[in-house]
């Protein structure tokens, strides 16, 4: 296997249906990414039908790590997958606040401590993709088509028949988007929506530890704070090798595209970090291969669904990365929207108001706060470090930060109430 941590993921070889043979009864899914495998499997564990078409010709994941909060552990246990996330992930002892300039570190969370059990998982997201993928094909081998974009869709109010770029057509009983930020579900749900950039562009790699001194090897998720910039370090398991992450956003007005996969350069991220810590700049110089994009957000939709069709993930409430819960939210709504489906088998009309009802509120209001964490990361009172010392001690004080999370990581989205 490459030693690169982007992951090619195999095909199973009971991968045998057409999309001619996808049963009309069946719930169609538009996207194999992580909210739309986690749909799949939260549908096929309760005895519910589904397909899931997916525009690229493999699964392939570019290596970047995430974390998944307990309010998402919640969800990988309901989905069986507790086990083979467990061995695949590193549980991180601790997490800090460090200044920019200095390196000096505040505590936030230390987990000999944490009598809440809220320490997150630490993976690279081709892992999660593959547990899915696996989970998914354990259950129905040929329920994931590749090659197959979902451009359109129109409805009757007996079934939903969705249009493929080829010009194939397939029938279902209803449609889940969970076709990321540029959705086309999306746009035969509620129309166009521009999105707005946000003056702020993220770098992403991966390092092997190897590399690094022995103190930039813990198992520590470590936020670094500036006045134009804040990084977020933690490491994850790529075959037997520890990497670390590398996550920085910096307040950059002079960026269009919106991509996640754009390639960037050692030398221009280092331009972005003049003056900040050895660490950061070790762990810039050491990177494998980087990736740069622009956060943009969208505006709010009032509705995620029509009729017979409806919107998860990124394609109804895509966010910027600062609180860590794109991929959470996915989880959680997938969940959500499979029992909603259940109590209402027959009606998935009914099913996806409820799921609307039940998800609009909490996801815009993560999609808020996740916005107004930028303030709070950058900001020029971190400038020296008379001034950051106190900032610090007052933002990230055990009050504010059990303001700021709790609310997030408690919430269950297996045992929510559904009326």
């Amino acid at each position: 296997m490459s030693s690169n941590p982007s992951q090619r993921l195999p095909l199973s070889s009971g991968e045998t249906m057409s999309i001619e043979q996808v049963s009309k009864s069946s719930i169609l899914i538009a996207g194999a990414g992580i909210g739309g495998l986690a749909m799949a499997l939260s549908l096929l564990r309760r005895g519910i039908d589904c397909d899931v078409f997916e525009q690229a010709s493999e699964l392939r994941e570019v290596g970047a790590g995430l974390w998944i909060s307990m309010n998402g552990v919640r969800v990988l246990h309901d989905l069986g997958l507790t086990e083979q996330v467990e061995n695949n992930c590193i549980a991180a002892d601790r997490r800090d606040i460090r200044l920019w300039s200095n390196g000096e570190s505040w505590p936030l969370y230390n987990r000999a401590t944490d009598v809440a059990g809220n320490q997150p998982y630490l993976l690279l997201r081709a892992h999660l993709l593959k547990i899915l993928t696996d989970g998914v094909r354990s259950l129905k081998p040929g329920a994931i088509h590749l090659n197959a974009h979902v451009t359109g869709f129109s409805q009757t109010e007996q079934a939903v028949r969705v249009k493929l770029a080829d010009g194939t057509e397939v029938d279902g009983r209803a449609l889940i988007g969970a076709d990321g930020a540029h959705s086309k579900v999306r746009t035969g749900v509620v129309g166009s929506i521009e999105s707005k950039y946000t003056n702020v562009i993220a770098w992403r790699g991966l390092v092997p530890v190897d590399r690094l001194a022995p103190h930039q090897r813990e198992h520590v998720v470590s936020t670094w704070v500036g006045p134009t910039a804040h990084v977020t370090a933690y490491p994850v398991l790529w075959q037997d090798t520890m990497m670390m992450t590398f996550s920085g956003q910096v307040d950059r007005a002079d960026w269009l595209l919106e991509s996640w996969s754009e390639k960037g350069s050692v030398e221009e991220c280092l331009g972005d970090f003049v003056g900040w810590h050895s660490d950061i700049i070790e762990l810039v110089k050491n990177v494998d291969t980087l990736n740069k994009w622009g956060l943009f957000v969208r505006p709010p939709l009032k509705t995620w669904s029509r009729g017979r069709v409806t919107l998860l993930g990124d394609a109804c409430h895509s966010m910027p990365p600062y609180l860590g819960q794109g991929v959470n939210m996915a989880l959680e709504d997938a969940v959500v929207l499979a029992r909603c489906l259940e109590q209402q088998p027959n009606d998935p009309t009914q099913a996806f108001e409820a799921y609307q009802g039940l998800r609009i509120d909490r996801t815009g209001k993560v999609v808020d706060s996740a916005i107004g964490m930028l303030p709070i990361f950058h900001n020029k009172a971190l400038t020296t470090v008379d001034t950051a010392c106190a900032y610090i001690k007052t933002q990230w004080s055990p009050e504010a930060s059990k303001a700021r999370f709790d609310w997030i990581y408690q919430y269950d989205a297996t045992t929510v109430p559904l009326q």
